[in-house]
């Protein structure tokens, strides 16, 4: 099931900590939100542990998590430029954004999207078999769900093509089964709906996946349509 999508105008509250990913830095920034208009969210200039304070590229989109007392609220927002607050606080000029995304500590909300994709299974002695074309059932920044004609065993390791993702293209990752099916499809035939997690995903990799179910989300709102 996709996380509860909100106004980010209802949840976003001046005082609230928040926490931001930039570009490929894997590092999180912490920060605060020191006020926010119908256009703009203000928060506090976000620092290195060097105490070097970080801008990033103008126009640029951030990841930030905004920190709630049973759940946090994911969300992307444009980098305006830097500025001050009651003329002595630094801080980030972002655009607001429109939506929030609310999640469980620690969770990844699977997302219901068809991604083509390419499987290849690894066997006990290493060797990767023969790519096999699939698709995904759901996805979410740490796995994804696909159907297989074959069983395969928990713990099996699975070398994934994921293709067409936009503004990432093929993404190759290493991943683990954690679950194995059997199913039925409407003719009759057997099949294995197949869960896995990813293995090593850089947090830059896991960020623009996560941006793009987002997205994907957003749409589906839009549209009226249950995730």
């Amino acid at each position: 099931m996709a996380g509860e999508l909100l106004k980010a105008g209802d949840i976003l509250k001046i005082g609230q900590r928040v926490e931001f990913y930039v570009g490929e830095d894997e590092e999180k920034y912490p920060s605060r939100i020191e006020g926010h208009t119908g256009k703009e969210l203000l928060v506090a200039m976000p620092l290195t542990r060097q105490r070097v304070p970080v801008i990033p590229e103008k126009s640029s989109t951030v990841y930030g998590l905004a920190i709630g007392d049973q759940c946090r609220y994911r969300f992307f927002a444009i980098f305006l430029g830097s500025g001050w607050t009651d003329g002595r606080i630094p801080v980030w000029r972002l655009a607001m954004p429109e939506h929030v995304e609310k999640y469980q500590n620690r969770e990844f909300v699977r997302v219901k999207v068809s991604q083509r994709m390419h499987v290849n299974i690894i066997d006990e002695e290493g060797c990767i078999g023969e790519p096999i074309a699939t698709w995904s059932l759901d996805f979410s920044g740490s796995g994804i769900s696909f159907p297989l004609w074959q069983e395969v065993v928990e713990d099996t390791r699975i070398a994934l093509d994921i293709h067409d993702i936009p503004e990432m293209g093929t993404v190759n990752v290493m991943s683990q089964v954690v679950r194995c099916v059997r199913q039925e499809d409407p003719d009759g035939r057997t099949y294995y709906h197949v869960g896995v997690r990813f293995m090593d995903l850089p947090r830059p990799t896991v960020n623009k996946l996560v941006k793009y179910l987002f997205a994907v989300q957003r749409k589906a709102l839009a549209k009226g349509i249950s995730l």
